[in-house]
């Protein structure tokens, strides 16, 4: 189904309806009709989400007292003219979202939501259902739509559909939706019962009707994730399977509050980002100390990436506040956050535009393994040791080893195995050895930028770097090459690309290091692109020519 691709629809309000529908199969044309005909005449419906309009029209023409929000500027605008001018409908388009509705406590018979979830961070979904709560009158109801991960063979299918509008997405420079798994798990604690439940396209896109749950309190609740095990072999393979798949890929544990130990309102509050390795490791320097760890919604990306792009910031650790309720969770009013998201989260930019966060921001330790000591001597000023990032021989080998296996699955895979058809059917056995050799020349050389990456430290120009770790890689595997081959022409015709090999992973290399900013990254890549594409075109060309030599 992959609803995903609706970003790219949703700016293009006048085609929108149709090219949904054409997406959708016409299910959501389906779910519009289940929707009216759940839907009685002299009911207050707030539409979250309206889109272009019409669904909120529809609703009107029926006697209802509509109030109908979207956050794009340009949706309400579309609805506004071509639906408002009916004068005998109470009808109100408006800007708005989720986080702050227009509408005023137990007003509403029922509020509306048709493929909004999507678009929503699982801790933007509690918010939203928490304020749905307040503004629904008692036994109220939410009736909404929303694509979710189907089971079996379909979920292959429901995949690939994503994966292939995720593509087209990425080219468009626009971020895909989520997909919707864990909102049922949200109902019951914030305060909600599922009454009804529809489902098309074998299972995915589905609608629930939800009713509303009195609470002794009068409040909605908040829900709280499942603890995740940080130790044993389990949490180990977790890490395993960050490490050596070059932590490229999303791998989140649900964001919101964890514990650490047994808190109480008298304990220190961790904010961390929501990578299970970050996770884990973080709790296990904690060592069972107790504190509250707010792990925010990174999207699975660790602290350092998540903060140089838009993933730890004001707006995330603002959405962890408030979803988790910890400011009535504890007498602190203190968030020690990573040094190293400093880069994200800026505390004048947030107290500027929200007066009235209850927390002081505190950057704590670089490293979380000088947690359990910073949060018991609270130094007034850090040591070098906690606020500089020393690339380590440690953290050199770790990162080596993450790389490497980052440029063999995203750069080298297909190269690999394109090659490796004509070598094995051209030069048989040792085809084969070939390839091999190629796979162990590509770990040797990233390994060898990681143990002698110092070596660069009298420049910042990563070029340069690149420069030097070619002609490195070019003479050491070149040497390697004539060993093995005995052939001084076929050694020779392959040094163009051993050096390229050597300077492309060295800027990427950099990348996984804290030496080069990223504005200085930005400022060479120009220069980098145009050298890189010169030397690969030679080296590809010229080891081709290296096997008639052999």
């Amino acid at each position: 189904m992959a609803v995903t691709y609706m970003k790219k629809l949703e700016q293009e309000p006048k085609s929108y309806d149709s090219k949904f529908t054409s997406l959708t199969k016409g299910v959501n044309q389906k779910i519009r009709e289940l929707i009216l005909e759940k839907v009685n005449s002299q009911k207050n419906i707030l539409e979250v989400g309206c889109g272009t309009g019409s669904l909120a029209a529809e609703m009107a023409l029926k006697g209802n007292k509509i109030v109908a929000i979207d956050k794009n500027p340009k949706m309400i605008e579309f609805a506004k003219k071509k639906y408002s001018t009916n004068i005998n409908t109470e009808l109100l388009y408006q800007l708005g979202d989720v986080k702050e509705l227009p509408v005023s406590e137990d007003s509403q018979d029922v509020i509306i939501s048709t493929f909004l979830l999507s678009e929503l961070r699982p801790l933007e979904q509690q918010i939203f259902l928490r304020n749905a709560w307040r503004a629904l009158k008692p036994s109220g109801k939410i009736i909404i739509a929303a694509e979710f991960e189907p089971s079996g063979f379909w979920k292959l299918i429901f995949k690939l559909k994503r994966w292939w509008y995720k593509k087209k997405l990425r080219k468009l420079k626009l971020r895909e939706t989520q997909v919707v798994d864990s909102f049922l798990n949200y109902l019951e604690p914030i305060g909600f019962k599922k009454k009804e439940e529809y489902q098309w396209e074998h299972g995915m896109i589905k609608m629930f009707i939800i009713e509303k749950c009195e609470k002794e309190n009068n409040k909605p609740g908040y829900y709280r994730p499942a603890p995740v095990d940080f130790k044993g072999l389990k949490a180990t393979l977790r890490i395993l399977r960050c490490v050596l798949t070059g932590q490229v890929d999303s791998v989140p544990i649900e964001p919101g509050i964890y514990k650490s130990g047994n808190p109480n309102q008298d304990s220190p509050i961790i904010v961390t980002s929501n990578y299970v390795y970050t996770y884990i490791k973080v709790m296990r320097d904690l060592n069972d100390i107790d504190a509250w760890v707010l792990c925010a919604d990174s999207r699975g990306i660790n602290v350092w990436c998540a903060a140089r792009g838009d993933d730890f910031g004001n707006k995330q650790l603002i959405e962890i506040v408030e979803a988790t309720d910890i400011e009535n969770l504890t007498n602190k009013k203190r968030l020690f956050l990573p040094q190293l998201s400093a880069g994200g989260v800026s505390a004048p930019k947030l107290y500027k535009y929200n007066p009235n966060f209850p927390f002081k921001i505190i950057y704590g330790p670089i490293w979380s393994k000088y947690l359990p000591q910073y949060l018991q001597e609270l130094p007034s000023k850090k040591s070098d040791d906690m606020k500089i990032a020393k690339f380590t021989l440690t953290h050199r080998i770790r990162a080596g080893v993450t790389h490497t296996t980052f440029l063999l699955r995203k750069i080298f895979l297909w190269a690999l195995l394109v090659i490796s058809i004509p070598l094995m059917v051209l030069k048989g056995l040792n085809g084969v050895y070939m390839v091999l050799a190629s796979i162990l020349g590509i770990i040797f050389a990233n390994m060898m930028i990681a143990l002698l990456y110092p070596i660069t430290n009298f420049t910042r120009k990563f070029i340069y770097k690149g420069i030097l770790f070619g002609a490195i890689n070019m003479i050491s595997l070149g040497i390697g090459l004539y060993l093995i081959s005995q052939s001084i022409v076929f050694s020779l015709l392959n040094v163009a690309f051993l050096f390229w090999l050597g300077f492309f992973s060295t800027m990427s290399f950099s990348g996984y290091t804290m030496a080069t900013s990223p504005r200085e990254i930005d400022q060479e890549y120009p220069k980098f692109r145009i050298l890189n594409s010169i030397l690969l075109l030679s080296g590809i060309i010229f080891s081709t020519v290296s096997l008639f030599f052999i």
